[in-house]
């Protein structure tokens, strides 16, 4: 039987390098045991070659096996230019046990697809005495930490409905390759489900009859028998009665909280058959309003409001955002220089040369251009007629002594004071 051979640098670190050697047929012809390859480093579209990226794969696992005495002695002829030489079929099991962690192990141990690692730098960690985890088999397990993470497909349901659940493989793990995950089988438990054990990196549909929020947890164990416990981190929300109707809102949209640090939210409008029995904002339970006390400008804030009733429902409720600004959020300090402001409210503070003007009495210009649309301003209580240079008269009184003002503009635009 003749073996091809593959690069693999680890897809975690791109330090350490290995190859592969696997499959029926030429070195050089691709076959069915490499759709996890081809997955990752498909062939060139236009020209059907093989990628820049496995090409470079190739090109690495020549340099790995030269350095690896057993692995240059079984593909001698291939390193040295020949076509593909014939590989002694090995005394082990057809099928691959596991990656093979020493880089020098004899060409006549190798199986029908088997992986050698190539250590370097502080990409591997290399353990001399690995303690056994597991006895089956009479194999060595060495332990492992960090496979992936897992959680329900979606959250909320509705009590009697169904969800899966999957596993997220974690490829910043330095012990396992992406390639390794596809020998992996999954154990997964369920709490409150129907089954109660699953299968699979994505189970199929697990049903809950009882609402209330549920966890559950996976068992993922490699193919050299390395196994690790997954404690899902996001639970699952079973909803029992529905909630409808809440409103959560804030008098406020704009404060400066120098004058004004506390602002509130309320909420109100919930209904349904089960009593509503918590308001939990931002993850501390209160009442039906939240209060918070500003200390620094926030471009916008949100509180997160979770609402729930006893029959263990629980939603979260959309709330008004707040922003908050230490003192004015823009200041015109000279005359005639333009600013921008967005559209919208803005807290504007004219502090102008008491000297700018001839005087204080009258008014002056407040002009703002756009970006080729028509534009109102509004002050207070006066707006400017819609133009591509808007304008609106303010006193001047209120230009100087750091006078503040609520500035709304309909579309962003460049703005200035002027005569």
């Amino acid at each position: 039987m003749n073996k091809k051979l593959f690069v693999g640098i680890s897809m975690v670190t791109a330090v350490s390098a290995g190859f592969w050697a696997c499959g029926e047929g030429t070195i050089n012809e691709m076959t069915e045991m490499d759709n996890v390859i081809s997955m990752q480093y498909p062939l060139d579209p236009v020209t059907g070659a093989a990628s820049p990226e496995l090409q470079n794969l190739r090109d690495n696992a020549k340099n790995t096996c030269k350095e690896d005495m057993g692995c240059y002695t079984q593909y001698q002829g291939y390193l040295e230019g020949t076509e593909p030489v014939d590989v002694p079929e090995s005394s082990s099991s057809e099928e691959n046990q596991g990656p093979i962690t020493n880089p020098t192990m004899s060409s006549s141990s190798r199986g029908d697809f088997n992986i050698v690692t190539k250590p370097s730098s502080s990409s591997m960690q290399i353990i001399d005495n690995p303690e056994p985890t597991s006895s089956a088999g009479g194999e060595i397990v060495v332990p492992v930490t960090g496979l992936g993470s897992c959680e329900p497909a979606s959250t909320p349901i509705s009590k009697g409905g169904k969800v899966k659940w999957k596993f997220s493989a974690n490829m910043n793990n330095s012990t396992y390759r992406p390639a390794d995950f596809a020998k992996a089988q999954f154990a997964w438990t369920f709490e409150g489900g129907t089954p109660a054990t699953g299968t699979g990196a994505t189970t199929g549909d697990i049903t809950y009859s009882a609402s209330g929020a549920v966890g559950a947890s996976l068992t993922v164990t490699m193919g050299d028998g390395a196994s690790e416990t997954i404690q899902c981190s996001k639970k699952l929300q079973v909803n029992g009665d529905p909630i409808t109707g809440c409103k959560c809102t804030s008098p406020e949209a704009k404060v400066d909280y120098l004058t004004q640090p506390d602002v509130s939210w309320t909420v109100e409008g919930c209904t349904s058959a089960s009593d509503i029995i918590s308001y939990t904002w931002d993850g501390v339970e209160g009442g039906a309003i939240f209060t918070k006390t500003f200390d620094a400008a926030q471009n916008g804030y949100t509180p997160k409001l979770v609402v729930g009733n006893a029959d263990n429902t629980a939603i979260e409720v959309s709330c008004t955002t707040v922003k908050t600004t230490k003192g004015s959020e823009f200041t015109f300090e000279k005359p005639d220089t333009k600013i921008a402001l967005p559209a919208g409210e803005s807290s504007v503070e004219f502090d102008l040369p008491a000297t700018w003007h001839n005087g204080t009495e009258g008014t002056c210009t407040f002009r703002c251009d756009g970006a080729n649309q028509p534009i109102t301003i509004t002050i207070g209580t006066q707006s400017s007629k819609p133009d591509y240079s808007a304008t609106l008269q303010i006193p001047i009184a209120k230009t100087i002594n750091k006078t503040a003002m609520t500035v709304t503009l309909d579309v962003a635009a460049n703005c200035q004071v002027g005569y």
